[in-house]
């Protein structure tokens, strides 16, 4: 009865899958249809990390650009607001003259014109080929029509054969023959000019006549307007052709002819070829449609000399010299004005705000990629490189803010206290907030490359000297090292307290260095510097918990989630209190490892605590773990050693679903993901492979298998040891320090031979350390006891000891490790 629901319950999970797919597959393809590619590059988070780097670093840059120089922009026709004297002697262009000079010039440049030479020789060409193929055919077909004579004259019958001289000569009539002649001539011959030429024979004195007409007018060259070559080229023209590399200058274009005057020119022309005016009309109708521009108005290169000319006139300045007055208070403004205040912005670099903006951007968007590439490459933060950013950003760019409020204060002070030096408000300036909360949040060693960053910024914000960024270095340093471990909340405070102390000796010696000690002064300064420190402890406190919400656990919030009080901590030690007392005691072991090794023993304890968390879960209820497991009461007995496995498995994903729900953080869920890699459940894997042995079916490995991910951090890899060391060890009959001590060698080299510390970035020195720290810390808590006598009157005994499971397994399913494991451990040095 249940199956087919089970069965539809599964469609109808795939089928909503499949929809999700469509629908993303859909989402897709309308996004390439309407977006070009350009724009669907933008999407890639890299593209989206770079761009807000760079906005970011740019924005930045605009608040650091200095504003001690002034940009004047005055309106003609306005009144002066104020007297503008000159700062500096600069030079002004004279615009009017410097135009004048160019208008010379560009005068004096005379345009380009290209000569078609090629022309000349094809339209010769032309003529020549088709009167000599006219001449040939006549000759043919008049030797031909003589062979016939002569044939019929001797009445002879013509005989029909394919000799050579059939092939010579084929007969054409007129409209095909003059077709041919168009076709070598180029030009378009009326039925009548054909006939004319054809009764003249196609002579020599013909093809003269015709070429008469035309070459020499090519010669010369035809343009297209003779209005437009009189208007550029009044003082003549640039002649280029192919066959001379220099230009040649033509003064006189007055012989010149455009293409309308070059045929009332043939048509014009008295020529004596012979009396018969159908002849002469012809070939003046053919010169005309022969006649064509050759000579062309080359624009760029005209354009070219003109800028080349222009390029060799100089600029014609006049001077201003410094202290001269630019414009009085009052007077007009006028064009002249303009000119002298445009030359006094672009002579003096100060002026350029935008260059400024530009550098200062530059530098910030190589330091920052510089820090996250470090962040990436060197603490294996590819994953969080968006957030880093996004926090790095928000700091810096507060950072500023707090930066500019102080100079308005140091402002106001300097306005209203004459003897109080308007900078030493800048030492109370709580600029080791930024790098204490990059620590606090990020690492203590990307917060020190940070810190030179935000030192750097906070320096060019108040345009402070070299003196000043090592006061706010030194301050970054001692704030980022003071946060680095924080066991409670006052450890924050204690190091705003400690910043404090060290700004009062930095800013003696930055007083020292000046060689400006003063007693009242420098006592103010002091003090400064102490307050500055000091407030860096709470406004870290305050924004802490803020930053977090970008995705980061801080110590803070582990702190917070640590106490027992927690519900997930409680509903543990209500529904399966083997598993609390398991995560208890895998907490301490974790937590005594990290200061062992030199990781983070809060987030280890913490980690531990909720790294099965999701055992509580209804998918997974507690009994199927040994742990919590009544003697004598075994689920697993009654279900197949595959559902057993699915069961194991789902504690980790139900643990994920549990430390979302109740905000635990990334690094908590990681651990969570991460304390079993992908370790095999050999115990029930066995089993299914002794159970299938009988049937001969292969078991699936990768069924038996936890999902992974591996541990990459030192934390997860401590929880995955500490939680198999202590359960595996806890099913030692006889739990003496030598037995402990080789379960927990022999489990460890287990695990490092499998690959599942690979990603850990643990050293050999550091397994050696844990191995140490878990065997003494076991033995405490797995120490022998004295067997004391029997009462004679009582039953068996009902001690601890004797009510292990007789199972030899882990909590999780991980059988014991053979003995030999302990010889290869051995070899590591960690015996």
């Amino acid at each position: 009865m249940h199956e087919p629901s089970s069965k539809n319950k599964n469609s109808s999970k795939h089928s909503s899958k499949e929809k999700t797919k469509d629908s993303l597959i859909k989402r897709k393809s309308l996004l390439s249809r309407f977006l070009p590619e350009r724009a669907q590059r933008l999407l890639d988070p890299k593209a989206k990390m770079w761009a807000l780097l760079i906005a970011v670093c740019l924005f930045c840059a605009f608040l650091l650009a200095p504003r001690s120089f002034q940009v004047y922009s005055l309106t003609i026709g306005e009144p002066s607001p104020e007297t503008i004297l000159s700062p500096i002697t600069f030079q002004v262009i004279d615009e009017s003259a410097t135009n004048k000079n160019q208008e010379e010039v560009l005068r004096s440049v005379l345009p380009v014109y290209d000569l078609d030479e090629e022309m000349v020789d094809d339209v010769q060409a032309r003529i020549a080929n088709a009167f000599n193929f006219m001449k040939n055919y006549l000759a043919a077909e008049a030797e031909n029509n003589a062979k016939e004579e002569d044939k019929a004259k001797e009445n002879k019958p013509v005989q029909e054969n394919k000799s050579s001289a059939a092939k010579v000569f084929q007969p054409m009539d007129d409209n095909a023959l003059r077709s041919r002649f168009e076709t070598l001539l180029g030009a378009d011959v009326s039925p009548a000019s054909f006939a004319a030429l054809k009764a003249a024979g196609f002579n020599a004195r013909v093809q003269r006549d015709l070429q008469s007409l035309v070459i020499p007018l090519l010669l010369k060259g035809v343009v297209l307007s003779r209005e437009l070559l009189l208007r550029d080229g009044k003082q003549g023209i640039l002649i280029r052709s192919k066959s001379k590399e220099k230009l040649e200058p033509l003064k006189d274009v007055s012989s010149l002819y455009d293409l309308k005057e070059a045929m009332e020119k043939i048509n014009d022309e008295e020529r004596d070829t012979s009396d018969d005016t159908s002849l002469t009309e012809a070939i003046r109708k053919i010169a005309t449609d022969l006649i064509n521009v050759n000579l062309t108005y080359n624009r760029e290169k005209t354009a070219a000399l003109r800028q080349e000319a222009l390029a060799s006139v100089k600029p014609v300045y006049f001077q201003v010299v410094k202290g001269e007055p630019i414009v009085r208070e009052g007077e007009p403004v006028n064009e002249a004005h303009i000119r002298k205040l445009d030359g006094l912005n672009k002579a003096n670099p100060a002026y350029s705000r935008y260059g400024i903006v530009a550098g200062l951007g530059l530098l910030l968007i190589l330091l920052i990629r510089l820090s996250l590439y470090f962040s990436q490459s060197y603490l294996d933060r590819t994953k969080r490189a968006a957030d880093d950013l996004v926090l790095l950003s928000v700091l810096l760019v507060g950072t500023i803010i707090i930066m500019k409020i102080f100079v308005h204060i140091s402002t106001s002070i300097s306005a209203s206290y004459n003897n109080v030096n308007p900078q030493s408000s800048f030492f109370a300036a709580p600029v080791a907030t930024s790098a204490m909360l990059a620590s606090l949040m990020i690492d203590p060693r990307l917060a020190l490359l940070f810190a030179v960053l935000t030192s750097i910024v906070a320096s060019l914000a108040v345009e402070g000297d070299v003196y000043l960024f090592v006061f706010f270095f030194v301050a970054c340093v001692v704030g980022l090292h003071g946060v680095s471990k924080v066991s409670d909340r006052t450890a924050i405070l204690r190091a705003g307290l400690v910043v404090g102390l060290v700004n009062m000796i930095s800013v003696l010696g930055v007083k020292l260095a000046l060689g400006q000690l003063q007693r009242s002064q420098d006592v103010y300064e002091i003090g400064l510097g102490f307050l500055g420190g000091v407030i860096c402890g709470p406004i870290t406190l305050g924004l802490a918990p803020l930053l977090e919400r970008l995705g980061y656990t801080t110590n803070i919030k582990l702190l917070e989630i640590a106490n027992l009080n927690h519900p997930l901590l409680k509903q543990m030690a209500i529904e399966a209190p083997g598993t609390y007392h398991h995560s208890m005691l895998v907490g301490n072991l974790a937590e005594a490892a990290a200061e062992a090794i030199g990781a983070n023993p809060l987030l280890a304890r913490v980690g531990a605590l909720y790294h099965d968390i999701g055992k509580i879960a209804k998918t997974s209820k507690p009994t199927y773990f040994i742990e919590n497991q009544v003697r004598g009461i075994n689920p697993h007995d009654r279900l197949e050693p595959s559902m057993s496995a699915l069961i194991l498995v789902s504690h980790v994903k139900n643990g994920v679903e549990k430390a979302k729900e109740y905000g635990l953080g990334a690094t908590i869920i990681d651990i969570i993901q991460q304390h079993h890699g992908t370790g095999l459940i050999k115990f029930f894997y066995y089993k299914a492979v002794e159970k299938t042995d009988k049937s001969r079916l292969p078991v699936a490995e990768e069924k038996y298998r936890y999902p992974g991910p591996l541990p990459n951090s030192k934390e997860a890899a401590l929880v995955m040891l500490a939680d198999v060391a202590e359960a595996a060890c806890r099913t030692l009959p006889d739990p003496t320090p030598a037995r402990i001590q080789k379960k927990v060698q022999g489990l460890i080299m287990n695990l490092f031979g499998e690959g599942q510390l690979d990603q850990s970035n643990l050293t050999l020195k550091d397994i050696q350390s844990i191995t140490k720290s878990y065997v003494r810390a076991l033995q405490g808590v797995l120490h022998s006891r004295i067997d004391y006598p029997e009462d004679s009157n009582s039953q068996d005994t009902n001690d601890g000891d004797h009510l292990r499971l007789a199972s030899d397994r882990t909590s999780d399913g991980f059988d014991p490790v053979p003995a030999e494991s302990a010889t290869n451990i051995t070899r590591l040095g960690l015996r």
